[in-house]
């Protein structure tokens, strides 16, 4: 196993970094998205991306991708966040040929050269989230007959990850839900580099999910981290789903 870049003994909350893109135009979103980036959704009366900023203190810097409706996300944080460390990575093409949430990421690599917390817009948690200071890939735990074929899932041995199988993949029930803790961020870059090169521009599928593949494939162990608060916001029916736990929640 590659010597990792950091210890769990050394990692501290300043030495580590939060990426969260909003780049992405919320296509699944349909109407709800024309106007407004998928970040600034409605959740009863908060944007989809407050719930995910209650997660992390103020100390700890984050990345954030912007693209579509760009200036929304710039006036939001000045607005209401000026006391936060924020860097904006401005993401061209953000959709169409040459454009994926890999290259989205690849984009703010000058920008986190260490260990780091890849946080999706569109997902919430209510746990707390562990630190960096190994890898780790959260996932939703599902009843055995659940469907989840539109999500990929993780084929685990106890709680190390093995696999992150494809949607569709049958007999596997824990969804992974686009958050991620890096710790070995050289490999993780290194790996993100190789993999959009190789692709053609017109793949827009390259993610999270293909870099984490290819570092088990060298040997870097993660662990599975079920996380069974996650809320999905990325499509109508999951976001209205969201909208009504949420909402039922504030007022027990």
């Amino acid at each position: 196993m590659p010597i990792s870049t950091a210890t769990q003994e050394t990692l501290t909350a300043m030495d580590y970094k939060v990426i969260i893109t909003t780049s992405g135009t919320g296509s699944r979103l349909k109407e709800l998205t024309k106007s407004t980036n998928k970040a600034l959704i409605d959740i009863n009366g908060r944007a989809t991306i407050e719930y995910i900023l209650d997660k992390y203190d103020k100390s700890i810097p984050l990345v954030v991708t912007i693209g579509y409706l760009a200036d929304q996300i710039t006036e939001y944080f000045k607005t209401h966040h000026q006391d936060r460390d924020i860097t904006f990575v401005k993401i061209d093409p953000f959709e169409g040929p040459g454009s994926s949430l890999g290259y989205s990421l690849l984009q703010a690599e000058p920008f986190v050269q260490c260990p780091f917390i890849f946080h999706a817009c569109d997902t919430i948690v209510t746990e707390d989230i562990p630190l960096p200071d190994h890898n780790w890939a959260a996932a939703f735990p599902v009843a055995p007959n659940q469907d989840v074929s539109q999500y990929r899932t993780h084929k685990k041995e106890s709680a190390q990850l093995v696999k992150i199988n494809d949607k569709g993949v049958p007999g596997y029930n824990a969804v992974h839900i686009g958050l991620t803790g890096i710790l070995d961020y050289q490999s993780f870059w290194k790996n993100l580099r190789n993999l959009y090169e190789k692709r053609p521009k017109e793949d827009t599928s390259l993610s999270d999910v293909h870099v984490i593949e290819a570092m088990l494939n060298e040997g870097i162990k993660f662990e599975s981290i079920d996380l069974p608060s996650w809320l999905d916001t990325g499509n109508l029916e999951a976001l209205n789903q969201t909208i009504a736990i949420l909402k039922n929640r504030s007022t027990q």
